[in-house]
């Protein structure tokens, strides 16, 4: 791979890492103001109602968007144009078809106001769709940039507006009009930063050469949205809305975790794999380096997360949101197997293989829901342990799918996972116990969970250095690599990786 793509590579990541955490750190403080002000009650509705409207969104979006990422160089501006018009085409035809379908769907939750709200976010959807393939069209040129200004602007306005309105008492109504702001500026800040007008001069036949392999990617992509979504859906149906306002808790939690830890490295792999794919030897090896240096930042942070989630969720939340310890502390296993499916699509994905991350959405999709039925009467716990067992058993099958592109067994892999899991389970049973244990003289809990802190990334590093220098060695190179491209523009970008 050549130098300036490498070079942008980095800075993408560079980028990505900045939007990320200044998107999920100030979204998380909305939500934990937001969490203070309203009740499980409006939080589950509003999930409930975001979770058709993000399925819409998707089908709707992502796969015209992929078919723009992957088209050669020489095709791009007529699959673009064709991806827009088609995007736009779906987006405005699933916005009416949720529209009817509103009341029946709000009665068949049992919840009075779902319907309303239901109503009105499907309209954020052509809102979303005209700013997708500006992004991607952005991207392909590792243009991360434009994604960390639309975050902050869209952030801060949507978050501020949002407080303001719960504080007024509009209850799951100031959700609502968080999530029209944002997806406004979002798609604002796309067409000032790619000046392109999406003309319709394309023909059947472009529109006909992307159809299939959109369509499969968006197949592909709903489903993996409805099985991360399915216990919800479960939950609300045999518990209602209340019960799923308190498992959204302890999920945003994890989700907002997941995003900080894993979405950097993640959200820049499809374009990084595309850009290495044609020699076999140096994408394993990129492949494997991405995997260990996402477990090591990972792991830690989710089984911490566990270790002293009985003191955090009262000081971020509220003692009124207690009942969402347990769940939080059952979904973080979790970090695992995300590690390896968080980068099999991206895989795929730079293959062009949307048969294979179709099929494998699909079998995601029935087992969630049977085991997630099955669990059912059994509580909102019960239902978590047959989230954990999904991902748990979907993992040699992931690893199978992109076996050809990576060479990587399910050993090998799990070669370079186990020391960090080992490391994580250490660093976590040692806060545990001091945290429940050792600060028992100590009254403030912020205090506490400041020294429990420093603890952890002290033990996490001393056992890592005992067991596991050689992931320490590619953490420290990507880092390096990352701060010497910034300060003096210099560095190949992805040699850590590679």
């Amino acid at each position: 791979m050549s130098g300036t793509v490498k070079q942008k590579a980095i800075s993408a990541t560079l980028w990505s890492v900045a939007r990320i955490g200044f998107d999920q750190l100030f979204s998380f403080l909305v939500f934990v103001v937001i969490a203070r002000l309203l009740g499980p009650a409006d939080v589950g509705i509003f999930a409930l109602a975001m979770i058709v409207s993000e399925l819409a969104r998707v089908f709707a979006t992502s796969g015209f968007a992929d078919a723009v990422t992957k088209a050669d160089a020489d095709r791009e501006e007529q699959v673009a144009r064709a991806a827009f018009w088609g995007n736009m085409a779906m987006a405005v035809a699933c916005a009416m078809i949720i529209s009817l379908l509103a009341q029946p769907i709000g009665w068949a939750m049992q919840t009075e106001r779902l319907s309303d709200v239901l109503l009105a976010l499907a309209w954020t959807i052509p809102l979303s769709a005209g700013s997708a393939i500006h992004m991607a069209r952005q991207l392909r040129r590792f243009g991360h940039k434009t994604l960390a200004v639309r975050a902050f602007l869209s952030g801060l306005i949507g978050g501020a507006v949002a407080i303001a309105a719960a504080y007024q008492g509009y209850g799951v109504w100031s959700l609502v009009i968080q999530r029209f702001i944002t997806e406004a500026i979002t798609m604002i800040t796309a067409w000032f930063a790619y000046r392109w007008w999406p003309s319709f001069d394309f023909s059947r036949a472009d529109m006909a050469s992307i159809l299939p392999f959109s369509l499969k990617m968006s197949f592909s992509k709903l489903f993996n949205v409805i099985v991360s979504r399915v216990q919800d859906i479960v939950i609300g149906f045999f518990a209602g809305a209340g019960a799923v306002g308190v498992y959204r808790i302890g999920r945003r939690t994890i989700d907002m975790l997941m995003t900080a830890t894993l979405t950097p490295l993640s959200s820049v792999a499809v374009n990084f794999f595309v850009a290495v794919r044609d020699d076999k030897a140096r994408f394993k090896q990129s492949f494997l380096r991405l995997v260990t240096v996402a477990a090591c930042v990972t792991f830690p942070a989710f089984f911490g997360l566990a270790a002293v989630a009985d003191v955090l969720v009262p000081v971020i939340y509220g003692h009124k949101w207690d009942s969402a310890i347990p769940i939080l502390q059952l979904l973080t296993p979790l970090c695992v197997p995300l590690v390896i499916s968080l980068f099999t699509l991206p895989v795929l994905t730079a293959f062009g293989e949307a048969d294979k991350a179709a099929r494998m959405t699909m079998i995601q999709f029935v087992i969630s829901v049977a085991l997630a039925l099955a669990a059912a009467p059994f509580g909102v716990e019960a239902i978590i342990i047959a989230l954990l067992i999904r991902t748990y058993i979907m993992i040699p099958y992931q690893l199978l799918l992109i076996q050809q592109h990576t060479q990587c067994t399910l050993g090998k892999v799990i070669q370079h996972l186990i020391k960090p899991l080992i490391a994580s389970l250490v660093m976590a049973a040692a806060c545990y116990a001091t945290l429940m244990f050792g600060l028992g003289s100590i009254s403030n809990e912020v205090a506490k969970l400041a020294i429990v802190l420093v603890e952890g990334l002290m033990i996490y590093g001393a056992v890592m250095m005992i067991i596991d220098r050689q992931s320490i060695r590619w953490f420290v190179e990507i880092v390096s690599t990352i701060l010497r491209q910034k300060s003096a523009k210099i560095a190949p970008a992805t040699e850590a990786a590679e």
